[in-house]
């Protein structure tokens, strides 16, 4: 990070500069209120759905909001760390926890729409392979923003270190996931399982459409980050704060709008309730 240190004078105490720019109030404060209504529309949505697994996508709104909050602080305060450790972590640390929620939510359309056969790894392995990923990417981004907040030079480099060894992981999981999404749509498109072909599911390939912005605004945020932790081309994003509002905040508050417009819970919901009649009607066919 482009931070400017101070060696103080005349005996005062050391001091950081923590941006090169003065942090944008407005904005600040009109992503807050963007991350803070989606969160609670998401919140909302969890309960007819009955989307548990969205929990960890609630929780990283909840830290998109109050990172923009810290961002807000530090208007004005560019020596402050209070603020900007409050964003600098909590904007780190969201991205993962919405993952979280997208590594989970593939199994789940697996499952509801009867197509285990079509998935190159099975769901339950597939949740627990990638959410435990998930949470080594969540650690080492934290572990790095931790050092980072301590104002000390070497240290300061260590955690950006740390920072960019999680976000490349983070890339390499990605690409993986998305092979895997890309895998099963192929599958399922080329043999279509009775709950995928009934009405009121058949329109599944639009939120695998919906799923693929979501893990492509996820790719493009954690690239951009990438460059600007650990390439000679990072001056460039940490000089100007319009490559955070635009590569980070507007890129995660799509991906929340998208999911509040088209729900993945509400086709799991729609599935579910079709693969039960399919079920029953199999039965009753049996048992004549």
């Amino acid at each position: 990070m482009d931070f400017t240190f101070h060696p103080g004078v005349n005996g005062s105490d050391p001091w950081v500069e923590f941006y090169p720019y003065n942090p944008s109030l407005t904005a600040g404060y009109a992503f807050m209120a963007i991350f803070g209504i989606a969160t609670l529309i998401h919140l909302v949505l969890m309960i007819p759905y009955r989307a548990a697994y969205f929990i960890p996508f609630v929780l990283g709104g909840v830290c998109e909001t109050f990172g923009y909050h810290g961002r807000a602080r530090s208007h004005n305060d560019r020596t402050g760390i209070g603020p900007w450790a409050q964003q600098q972590m909590l904007l780190l640390c969201a991205p993962p926890l919405l993952s979280a929620s997208i590594y989970m939510t593939l199994s789940r359309l697996i499952r509801a729409l009867n197509a285990e056969e079509h998935s190159p790894i099975r769901p339950k392995r597939l949740t627990v392979l990638f959410v435990l990923n998930d949470i080594v990417c969540l650690l080492t981004q934290l572990v790095g923003a931790g050092l980072q907040v301590t104002g000390e030079q070497k240290i300061i480099s260590i955690g950006n270190k740390a920072v960019l060894a999680g976000l490349i992981f983070t890339l390499f999981v990605f690409g993986w996931f998305i092979w895997i999404v890309v895998t099963f749509h192929r599958r399922l498109s080329a043999a279509p399982t009775a709950v995928s072909l009934a009405e009121g599911v058949s329109g599944w390939r639009r939120y695998m459409w919906v799923l693929y912005v979501v893990c492509g605004c996820m790719v493009v945020r954690n690239l951009v980050r990438t460059i600007e932790f650990g390439s000679p081309h990072g001056a460039d994003v940490r000089s100007r704060e319009v490559y955070i509002y635009v590569f980070d905040g507007t890129l995660m508050a799509v991906v929340m709008g998208l999911w509040v417009v088209w729900h993945p819970g509400r086709l799991v919901k729609s599935a579910r309730r079709v693969g039960r009649g399919i079920d029953g009607d199999m039965e009753l066919l049996g048992g004549k």
